[in-house]
């Protein structure tokens, strides 16, 4: 689906961008937290986060419906994937069918942590504003949403409200699809117990590398 291949595009940009400030890295400006969020639009359903050292340790798990009509003809697809982040490696998983991935992305940790090393939440603020018009976003201000003051801008017909790195509200609408992403509650400063971003023990996880490779061997 092209909307939500959008906004994760520019979530996973975002978060690549801000990985430094300790010598672990950062994602989020935010210690440790837990969102609840409800997905609308073409795709219903629900998004839970977990995380945990400013994000570099992150759980994440979606279970949506997406219902797409051409011609009058009406697809509903059923999905629940979780995604584990621990530093520079995440693993991807289809809770619905047990296969999972792994890859890493050790590069744009590390250039993460070039551009916001030793930064002030100040200046980490200002980088984030900049990237945003960098990618050719229009900051519109600031919105207070769930008690937070949160960075209010737009990617073209995406829209966004963001709370110190961290997404909060997403409208994405694209070619007569829509995608939205709301919190619902956030926990900021939780305890996270450590087994929460412990890796399924039923799912044999493949590199991404070997995954692409038995996707051509399926093809060819």
């Amino acid at each position: 689906m092209k909307s939500k291949n959008l906004l994760f595009l520019f979530l996973f940009c975002s978060a690549s961008i801000f990985a430094q400030q300790q010598q672990q890295g950062k994602y989020f400006f935010v210690k440790s937290g837990h969102i609840e969020y409800t997905l609308g639009g073409n795709t219903t359903g629900t998004k839970s986060v977990w995380f945990d050292n400013y994000g570099m340790l992150m759980y994440t798990i979606i279970e949506s419906t997406t219902t797409v009509k051409v011609f009058g003809f009406s697809n509903k697809t059923s999905e629940k994937k979780l995604e584990i982040r621990k530093g520079n490696q995440i693993w991807l998983a289809n809770l619905l069918d047990n296969t999972g991935s792994q890859m890493g992305i050790e590069d744009q940790t590390e250039i993460g942590k070039e551009i916001t090393s030793g930064q002030t939440d100040a200046q980490l603020h200002a980088k984030e504003r900049k990237m945003i018009t960098d990618m050719g976003g229009e900051i519109e201000g600031y919105e207070t949403f769930l008690g937070r003051n949160c960075l209010k801008f737009n990617m073209g017909s995406t829209k966004f409200l963001q709370f110190k790195g961290i997404p909060l509200k997403s409208n994405v609408a694209l070619i007569g699809i829509t995608y939205t992403e709301t919190a619902t509650s956030f926990d900021t400063n939780a305890t996270v117990p450590a087994n929460k971003f412990e890796l399924p023990k039923n799912i044999k996880f493949q590199q991404m590398s070997e995954s692409l490779d038995a996707l051509k061997n399926e093809t060819n």
